[in-house]
């Protein structure tokens, strides 16, 4: 029986999760490229932890 890190299954997931982030970070750069960037950033605005206080 071979053991885990001999049978090539263990360099197949890294060659695999590297082309997976490569080829993302290609997509993400191609699309920023063509498209440009967002007009506003992503994610929900959440007040500042200073209004918060405030509001308390």
């Amino acid at each position: 029986m071979a053991e885990p890190w001999t049978d090539g299954f263990g360099l197949m997931r890294k060659q695999l999760v590297a082309w997976t982030i490569l080829t993302s970070a290609l997509v993400a750069v191609a699309v920023w490229t063509v498209l440009g960037p967002p007009d506003r950033p992503a994610g929900p605005h959440l007040p500042s932890r200073d209004l918060t206080a405030a509001v308390r």
